[in-house]
């Protein structure tokens, strides 16, 4: 078995998961890394894998990899102190070969970003106060009673 992964312009490489995570990234810092710069994969969902919490693990790949997926080889740039960690795609054009992903990465690397979006959207849904109203509504067994309802089967 295998995934892909993605870098570069328009460039792949297919590996095998049965392996150390320290050999996995090892090989993928070869694709347009510098020897220290730290990397991680987002997957085609949009989820980070966080490699870069485990470069130095002897743990298996397979465990945080699914075979046949393709992922998108990304650089982890740490902040000084309380700056957040930003996520530079590896992969050129981003943007438009996989645009949800590109946004995906943009919140990834802005939390704020997120959360101004989240509270916004919350205040576009919260429920508008219902005013009283002023003819009463019927029931449907009301208006069936009546005659009003009517059900038509079609056959």
């Amino acid at each position: 078995m295998f995934i892909t992964v993605k870098f570069g312009a328009n460039c792949e490489v297919l590996l095998n998961p049965y392996c150390q995570i320290i050999i996995l990234t090892e090989y993928l810092k070869k694709c347009q890394c510098e020897p220290g710069d730290s990397i991680d994969l987002l997957d085609e969902s949009g989820a980070l894998l966080n490699l870069s919490e485990m470069e130095g693990s002897s743990e298996s790949a397979r465990n945080y990899v699914q075979e046949r997926q393709q992922y998108i080889l990304l650089k982890v740039i740490r902040g000084d102190g309380l700056e957040p960690i930003h996520y530079q795609s590896l992969m050129e054009n981003l943007e438009q070969s996989h645009p949800l992903l590109a946004e995906r990465l943009e919140e990834l690397s802005n939390p704020q970003l997120k959360e101004k979006a989240r509270t916004s959207m919350q205040k576009k849904l919260r429920p508008l106060k219902e005013s009283p109203s002023t003819t009463p509504t019927k029931s449907h067994s009301q208006l069936h009673k009546k005659g009003l309802a009517s059900f038509h089967r079609i056959t």
